[in-house]
């Protein structure tokens, strides 16, 4: 409007100065003094700045008191360490523990996925006693690169000790992806092993994100007990309490591990190798342990006792081959750290995986809803007092109230995975005549998954 009138209607004169232009026109002889309209706007409009930024200030600090108070990560007043006291976790397990890592700074760490982080308790008496604390470190959905990243900031912050490592086949497919939680900035130091601080982006994401709302509230209202111990590892009372029909649950965890971790989304492809590059998860693998052997570390290795089941479902998708040569290419990465480092402790690989008196663990009958399994949550989920007997194998311990079965865990090496492997298949040939019917269910289900999975080739 005022350019309007100067462009079209000045017809007096038009002065200048430093602190305003004025002109006269022909509809007023005032003069219009354009420096106070414009100040007398931007005074109107900082001060609606002002009270708008005021407004959010005020409401971000008290999200931020929310979620300091309620302390959903157990960041700003963690409860003091008492390895088998119950607390509760959020599910961004990824963020929490590494903060409690932070805390603890543990002597002894296990590292793996969910079967690890449900399986495992860090607790166990075969550990050196002089390890102390001690943290299951393992992540729901971990890959190896993830496994390696949480492995290089416990070390970071204190070199382990003790390292136990769980390891996972599906963790090895180069199609495998990072899982949504996981972030760079949780880590203490780069991949490339150089301290990092993201402090200010830790603390926005802790105090006032969306996520840290969502966490807080849902502590605010659990009353349960707890979600995992102290020491990480997570509960499964809750799990055995809960009715349920123990063969459908097998049944339909065997189909889904197919198509949710086996081969997962977008792809629904599993290959160790893609003919393009090396798996860069055995070189994870490889940088932990010499990370570990020169810091003298005591590491032990073992591959997780999966239910026959989904041995049954590797044989039905023609993954067997793959699975046995996942097994060698362990052993040759192994014994070669071993090799590299001759004077330091060797790092023992056991296998508590294939067709042995634990793993074929009897799934009940249908009908009988009440009867719980002896071992396991479904096909790869087990319960502690497994991970107890895993443990008394590894460390050598024994306990009287408990025996672990001869043929359960063997150190597999150079010098006799080739016979133990022909064992295996003879004792899997054993099982499918003794096992008939739900071998023939359970491969009948997997083949309608199979045949809407697209043909590949990993080479």
């Amino acid at each position: 409007m005022l350019v309007s009138l100067v462009s079209k209607h000045m017809v007096g004169c038009f002065y200048s100065n430093f602190i305003y232009y004025e002109f006269v026109g022909s509809y007023s002889k005032q003069t219009v003094h354009l420096f106070s309209i414009l100040k007398l706007i931007v005074n109107s409009n900082i001060k609606f700045l002002l009270i708008f930024f005021l407004s959010v200030g005020q409401i971000l600090l008290l999200i931020g008191g929310f979620n300091w108070w309620i302390d959903p990560y157990d960041i700003y007043h963690p409860a003091e360490y008492k390895s088998n006291d119950p607390v509760w976790m959020s599910k961004q397990l990824r963020l929490a523990k590494a903060y409690r890592v932070k805390q603890l700074k543990p002597q002894g760490i296990v590292i793996g996925a969910s079967t690890s982080q449900l399986g495992i308790d860090p607790d166990h008496p075969g550990w050196r006693k002089n390890v102390y604390p001690r943290y299951n470190l393992a992540l729901p959905g971990a890959n190896s690169y993830e496994s390696f990243r949480f492995f290089q900031h416990s070390h970071a912050l204190n070199p382990p000790k003790q390292v136990l490592i769980g390891l996972d086949f599906v963790s090895f497919n180069v199609f495998s992806k990072l899982s949504d939680d996981f972030n760079e900035f949780y880590m203490i130091v780069s991949r490339e092993g150089k301290r990092q601080d993201h402090y200010l982006t830790n603390l926005a994401v802790t105090l006032f994100s969306l996520s840290a709302i969502k966490a807080s509230q849902k502590k605010m209202f659990y009353r349960g007990e707890g979600t995992h111990f102290s020491n990480g590892t997570e509960i499964g009372e809750e799990i055995d309490s809960q009715p349920r029909n123990n063969r459908s649950t097998m049944m339909w965890s065997a189909t889904k591990f197919v198509t949710r971790l086996l081969m997962p989304p977008p792809t629904h492809r599993f290959c160790l190798d893609d003919g393009v590059r090396a798996n860069p998860s055995f070189q994870y693998l490889r940088q932990i342990l010499e990370t570990s052997k020169e810091s003298e570390a005591d590491v032990r290795l073992f591959i997780q006792p999966t239910h026959v089941y989904l041995l049954e479902v590797l044989k039905t998708l023609g993954m067997m081959e793959e699975y046995e040569k996942w097994r060698h290419r362990l052993i040759d990465l192994v014994e070669s750290v071993n090799k590299k480092y001759p004077k330091n402790l060797k790092f023992p690989l056991w296998d508590f995986s294939g067709y042995n008196t634990v793993t074929m663990d009897e799934v009940p009958p249908a009908e009988e809803l009440k009867r719980p399994m002896d071992w396991y949550y479904d096909v790869g989920h087990f319960k502690k007092s497994l991970g107890d007997l895993i443990q008394d194998r590894i460390f050598n311990y024994s306990d009287e109230e408990r025996v672990v079965p001869k043929d359960f865990g063997i150190q597999i090496n150079s010098k006799n995975i080739d016979l133990y492997q022909r064992a295996q298949r003879s004792k899997q040939m054993e099982y499918m005549l003794v096992h008939q019917e739900e071998v023939k269910e359970l491969a009948g289900r997997v083949n309608v998954i199979k045949k809407k999975i697209r043909d590949f080739d990993c080479s």
